[in-house]
Parts: structure tokens; C-alpha cells; sequence
């Protein structure tokens, strides 16, 4: 008698909350709250689950047998209040486990669909899953999907990079680096995003680039030279010939001045942090070094420009 009775009480209570129960039977549930406390835990029980669930409209009592019997409920007892709880914490724990498994594969590089190769001090490479070949300079890291799917090939850059990209007409091959980006077929380029103004310097050295940002796009052609920030673009002709040295290891100048080839230095050697000229000069300088050392470097160069170089704390300064 009392599993029928519990029975009954289920089945008034599904239908009450779906709006199916008749005048008579609302005032009964009416009642039995008021006057019957294990009515009254029951009925906030199955309340409880509609609330929570994502169902809507008309609720069958069907679906809410299987509800009842995926949260632990039994159709001959009632459940105490906190196994109730016990079961919907332990419910609410796999879907936020679960959910948060799948943000982090979609999200986080290195558990899931995203890599990111970082360098540190030193220069490095890597193969990418199309086969292009990404080359990072010290301090750089590059972002992108274990695999290339879709109709895309993103990558996104902090830092300095050189890119020999493999030609694939049907998935462009993109570039993120802050506000600019850039898209190709297959080509190769350098991009720096290690300015400390913020602009994102872009060297053609194979086929041509578009190269883009929130306002304009431009396209870049082999052999010139542009600048990008997040609200305007320009390009010429490449005259930084030295963009590659950390990748070469060759420093080449022609008719360089001191300032050109201080700032040459400073973007070539990890050691040199910025430099200083005390006393300008005039002179302009033709000459190339391959892998030779700072101390090497410095030794020529002061005998051209008639001054000093000395290293002191990562500044490179320059006098007479």
C-alpha cells in the first residue's frame, strides 16, 4: 500500500509541475503540501530537477521516470535530502569536468589542438604539419593547431620570425601577430613583432604577401619592406639588409653610417640591450662579417670610425 501510495504521489506531482493536473488534483497537491511533510519534500525533490533541467513545455511522465532514475530516485521510496544533493553535486561535478576538459583541448596550447614552440636565448626552427618551415628568433614563439583543418592555415607570431611556406592555393596560409596579420599562398617572408613601438615590420624575400589590419589591406611584393600598426600601413623598398642576420649569422654593409650599423648590432647580438653614440660621425662604412664575434666585430669597426666600442651592462657605447 504505501509503494502505491508513493507511486500516486509521484505521478501528482509530475503532473502539477507540468500543468496537466486537473483542478481537483492541484487542490489536493495544495493540500498535501500544507498538511503532510513527506509530500512536501517529495514535491520539492522533483521541483528541484524541473527547475534545473533544460526541459520545456509539456513533460511526459515518461521523461521524468528517466529522470528520476538517472538521479538516483526509486519509484517505491523517497529520497532523503541529501543524498538528493550528494547526487547533483556529483552530477555537477562531471559535467564541469568534462566541460572543462574540452575548453582547455580547444584552448590552452599544449593539451590539446594548439602547440606553441617557444625559443629562449637562442635561435631555433620548426616544421609545421603542411610542411612549411617557421625559423623563430631568440625570445619568439609561435602558436598553431596540431593539424591544419579546414580550408585554413593559421598561425599566430609573438616575436620574430622567417617563413618558407608551402605553396596550397585551396587553404591560405595566415599570420597573426596583435592587430596586423598577414595571408598567403606560398611564399616566404620575415615579420618582426619585437618593436618596442608596437608596429610589426614585414620583409618579402619570395612571391608577394597581403598584408592587412582592421582598416586597410596592402599588398607586399618581393623585395619591399613594410610597417604595420593597428590603424595604418606603409611600405617601400627594402633597405634593412641585415632583417635575416640572426638567422645567417651575416652582418652586410654598404655605405652604412655608425648609427645603421649600431642598430645592427644591437638587433644581431642577445648581449647588447641598446646602445650610445657620444660623438657622431660622418663616415660611412662598406664591409661584411660572417659569424665572427662581437669583440672581432667591434675591433674592425673601430678602426674605420676612429672611436671606441665598449660593452657595459648590455649597452654598446660608442666614443672617441
Amino acid at each position: 500500500m504505501m509503494e502505491s501510495a508513493n507511486t500516486t504521489n509521484d505521478d501528482l506531482i509530475v503532473r502539477h509541475l507540468s500543468g496537466e493536473a486537473s483542478p481537483e488534483e492541484s487542490a489536493l497537491v495544495t493540500s498535501l503540501l500544507k498538511s503532510n511533510s513527506s509530500f512536501r519534500q517529495l514535491y520539492q525533490e522533483y521541483q528541484f530537477v524541473w527547475e534545473q533541467s533544460t526541459l520545456t513545455g509539456k513533460v511526459i511522465e515518461q521523461d521524468w521516470q528517466q529522470i528520476r532514475q538517472r538521479m538516483g530516485f526509486s519509484s517505491h521510496k523517497n529520497a532523503s535530502p541529501l543524498s538528493f544533493l550528494l547526487r547533483i553535486a556529483a552530477v555537477l561535478t562531471l559535467v564541469l569536468s568534462v566541460s572543462a576538459g574540452l575548453w582547455v583541448y580547444w584552448n590552452v596550447p599544449g593539451y590539446g589542438r594548439w602547440v606553441v614552440f617557444e625559443t629562449g636565448m637562442t635561435s631555433d626552427s620548426i616544421v609545421l604539419p603542411d610542411a612549411s618551415i617557421v625559423f623563430l628568433n631568440r625570445n619568439s614563439s609561435l602558436k598553431f593547431r596540431s593539424a591544419f583543418k579546414g580550408d585554413e592555415r593559421k598561425v599566430a607570431l609573438n616575436g620574430e620570425g622567417y617563413f618558407e611556406v608551402t605553396p596550397d592555393r585551396l587553404k591560405p596560409f595566415s599570420v597573426e601577430a596583435g592587430p596586423v596579420a598577414v595571408k598567403v599562398i606560398g611564399t616566404a617572408f620575415h615579420m618582426n613583432a619585437n618593436r618596442n613601438d608596437g608596429i610589426v615590420e614585414l620583409n618579402v624575400t619570395e612571391g608577394r604577401v597581403a598584408l592587412y589590419n582592421a582598416f586597410e589591406e596592402i599588398t607586399v611584393n618581393k623585395g619591399e619592406w613594410a610597417l604595420a600598426g593597428a590603424k595604418a600601413i606603409g611600405k617601400g623598398h627594402a633597405k634593412n639588409e641585415n632583417f635575416l642576420s640572426w638567422k645567417t649569422g651575416r652582418l652586410d654593409f654598404n655605405k652604412s653610417s655608425l648609427h645603421e650599423i649600431a642598430l645592427a648590432l644591437t638587433q644581431h647580438f642577445p648581449e647588447i640591450n641598446s646602445f650610445k653614440i657620444k660623438e657622431k660621425s660622418n663616415i660611412l662604412v662598406t664591409t661584411r662579417f660572417n659569424g665572427e664575434t662581437l669583440e672581432d666585430i667591434t675591433d674592425e669597426l673601430s678602426v674605420h670610425f676612429q672611436k671606441k666600442f665598449i660593452l657595459d651592462n648590455g649597452v654598446l657605447i660608442i666614443s672617441d
